[in-house]
């Protein structure tokens, strides 16, 4: 018969749960603008995953488009809002924002940038 101690020891250890971003962490506090609040061309302060940033909303493909500074050359990366289903990266927008000249997105980038993919100089992906 087996003891208590030797039942224990021979149970799997249960695996930890996945940690939050602070995409997800705003989204279950209800900090996030809803996606019908948004408005097509408008920037939004948040969270992108763990990183805070500014993303401009494209309303007709439901997504943001941001500058992603990858060895100094700048390029534009898209994310969906937290609240969408899905894998990959999330944007919580918490604030609306003035466009600002660094983190101006021209209309050419919100329309062409795909979520996993990048544009920029150099990039015609």
């Amino acid at each position: 018969m087996s003891t208590p101690s030797t039942l224990i020891r021979n149970r799997p250890l249960a695996q930890a749960k996945p940690k939050l971003t602070a995409a997800q962490k705003a989204l279950v506090e209800r900090r996030v603008l809803p996606l019908n609040s948004l408005i097509h061309g408008d920037y939004y302060s948040g969270a992108l995953d763990d990183l805070t940033t500014v993303g401009r909303w494209n309303g007709q493909k439901r997504r943001f488009v941001f500058w992603d500074l990858n060895m100094g050359q700048p390029q534009a990366k898209a994310a969906h809002h937290v609240a969408d289903l899905g894998t990959g990266p999330r944007f919580a927008p918490l604030t609306r924002e003035e466009s600002t000249s660094t983190a101006h997105i021209s209309d050419f980038a919100l329309e062409t940038t795909n979520p996993g993919l990048r544009s920029g100089p150099g990039n015609t992906a």
